[in-house]
This record gives structure tokens, sequence and C-alpha cells, in this order.
């Protein structure tokens, strides 16, 4: 190693030129110049490079979880037909029962091939009507009504929290005869009472001719939701 001053041989460790008393860099005890702790121009680019495609991927990840929120937002707003009632046929036009009073009106069934079957001229005519499933297993209380958009909803007429079997409407809404809770006509939504989550439990039913068809295996398959 060589002074940078004056050029006179350094012994190894020196701090200070034994010549003309210079100060000793650290460059030049490592005999070279330092190296740059500058990231290189190759690196830099492979960082912006993979900068970018993370964007990407955090973007594209970002936008498939808000797609799936809203659609979960959506599905889940008040409002729309029940599933099962958003099936039902259309029997008649659509019916306005504001200022309407319904109660049940028993009527008669049979059973015949597996369904139980009722007429629809007498669910057409009284608007709300009920009946009973005699089966092997168990007897079920049906209910049968045309709802304001004139299709047919069969349902199990149980409101399971306070055992009631009874039910009427009033203007838009069906109330149970024993606690009073009301659910919306057309969507069974809740709207007041303690029993809101268990309106009458729709079953799907087919029109054949005058008939109305409710296969007796998903009577006898029916479930309390309590």
């Amino acid at each position: 190693m060589k002074c940078l001053q004056c050029g006179s041989e350094l012994v190894a460790g020196a701090l200070f030129c034994p010549r003309c008393g210079a100060k000793v860099s650290s460059s030049a005890e490592m005999g070279s110049p330092p190296k740059s702790t500058l990231p290189s121009a190759a690196n830099v680019a492979g960082r912006r490079a993979m900068s970018g495609k993370a964007k990407v991927i955090y973007s594209t990840v970002a936008v498939a979880l808000i797609a799936g929120m809203s659609i979960i937002f959506i599905r889940n707003l008040p409002g729309g037909d029940h599933p099962v009632v958003k099936e039902q046929p259309v029997v008649v036009q659509s019916v306005n029962y504001e200022g309407a009073k319904l109660t049940m009106t028993p009527v008669s069934s049979r059973i015949e091939n597996g369904y139980i079957v009722i007429s629809l001229s007498d669910v057409i005519e009284k608007k709300m009507v009920a009946f009973t499933y005699v089966g092997k297993t168990k007897n079920v209380d049906m209910l049968a009504y045309i709802n304001p958009q004139g299709k047919l909803v069969t349902a199990v007429a149980m409101c399971e929290p306070c055992n009631s079997k009874s039910f009427h409407t009033e203007s838009q809404d069906i109330v149970c005869d024993n606690c009073g809770t009301r659910w919306n006509f057309t969507t069974l939504e809740g709207i007041s009472g303690s029993c809101q989550k268990y309106p009458p439990d729709p079953i799907p039913s087919q029109v054949v001719g005058n008939d109305v068809r409710i296969n007796t295996r998903l009577i006898e398959q029916w479930k309390m939701r309590i």
C-alpha cells in the first residue's frame, strides 16, 4: 500500500504516513476504491418489474373480492319472492288485497298417486284455504292462497314458536292468529312480532287441469325449523 499524498510505502495497519503525516484513507487500506452500495440498473429494473406484477395481482384479487361481496350483499337484500314462491305458477291476474281481510276456509283434499290434491277453483274463489295431509307417519296442516301477483302458494300452516296453525291476511300482510306476528304477503319476510323467522313454510306444488297437486314425499320430509 502507498500513501495517496506522497506515494511512500505504508506499513500494514498504519493510520498516518510516516513521511508526510497524511492520514491513511480507508480506500488506501483496502488497496482499491470502495464499492458502490447503490443498486445496479438491472436490480432496479427487476424490482420495478416485480412491483408492476404485484400491483396487477393485488388489483385482480381486490376486484374479485369486491365482486364476490357485492353478489352476496345483493342476494341478501330484502325484497323479492321467497325461493319456492318464485317458482310457483301464476293462476290468475294480480290481485289487490288492500283493505281486505281473508281467513283460512277449510276445503276437502284427497290422496292420489302419491299427491295430495285440492281444487284450484276453491283456492281461486276463496283466496286462502286450509286442508290437512293425513300421512303414514304424520298429519300436517296445510295452507294454500293466491298472492298479490296471482301466484298459487302452498305451504305448511305452522308458526312453530307459538305452535299456531291458523292465519289470516290484513291488506298486504299474513298474520298469525295466535301471536300476531306479521309477514309480507309477497316475500314472506317478517314485519313485526316475535316469530318473524317462521312464516308458513312454502312447499312446491303444481297445477294439473283444475287440480293443485303437492307431492306427499315433500310433506313427509318436512321438519320443524326450530
